[in-house]
């Protein structure tokens, strides 16, 4: 059955892969604490922009309670599930994938050394690609769009006999999402979910540290609805910053 464990990680990728929460995934704040933010700092480097961010953020932990049993479980998602480095540049993303570069900030390689990475005009990633080898056809691929404002708006993955696309809905110009929607192929399998946020507490540099996340999922086989899953738990990152 498709829970809300599987769900989570094809969206934080992919395991939500991921995304997202923010799937929903998960998916993406300049003001004072609590306090949502309508405009993307312009100092923030830019990879910390894209994945819908402000500030020098160093890492991020994220846990995870899932509401939607009797007794509410937890659990940490990962010590480090987006990292950075000083110069603002992404080392792991919210899909699990590596990126390490050169001294000059060149892109070297990812999950292996035949990884590929490209950035638009603008600098944002555009396009990650992982193969172990040029013959590694269980690898996956990976596309980022964004909007005229710079927010991700749309990933799509490619991989062995599954794809998942995720389409960014914002409210006004928040750079956090309220709304994906994922649509995920799966060896005939067809999962559409809709996941909403509500967010509920900010840090004092104006990121979100605790949102709600509502996941609605169908899952169709060959066109036939097998089952629905409506899923609630509460999301909470805890952020740290270079100095």
């Amino acid at each position: 059955m498709y829970n809300f464990a599987y769900i989570i990680k094809i969206y934080i990728i992919m395991r939500y892969a991921i995304i997202m929460p923010i799937m929903a995934l998960s998916v993406l704040l300049v003001c004072c604490a609590n306090t949502p933010s309508k405009k993307t700092d312009t100092n923030t480097p830019t990879d910390v922009r894209s994945f819908g961010l402000v500030g020098n953020v160093k890492d991020i932990s994220v846990t995870v309670t899932d509401l939607s049993d009797a007794e509410p479980t937890s659990w940490q998602d990962s010590t480090q599930y987006m990292k950075f480095d000083d110069n603002g540049r992404v080392l792991k993303d919210r899909y699990d994938n590596l990126y390490k570069y050169d001294d000059k900030g060149n892109f070297i390689y990812g999950l292996s050394e035949k990884s590929k990475m490209r950035r638009d005009e603008k600098g944002r990633i555009v396009y990650y690609e992982n193969r172990m080898d040029e013959e590694d056809d269980q690898g996956f691929t990976l596309k980022f769009e964004y909007d005229e404002n710079g927010r991700m708006v749309k990933t799509e993955r490619t991989g062995w006999e599954s794809t998942v696309d995720q389409t960014f809905t914002y409210a006004d110009n928040h750079i956090y999402p309220d709304r994906i929607n994922l649509e995920s192929e799966d060896e005939g399998d067809h999962y559409s979910t809709v996941i909403t946020y509500n967010y509920k507490k900010f840090d004092n540099i104006g990121n979100w540290t605790e949102r709600e996340i509502h996941s609605v999922c169908k899952h169709t086989i060959d066109g036939e609805l097998e089952d629905t899953t409506d899923s609630k738990s509460i999301e909470k990152r805890e952020i740290h910053y270079y100095q």
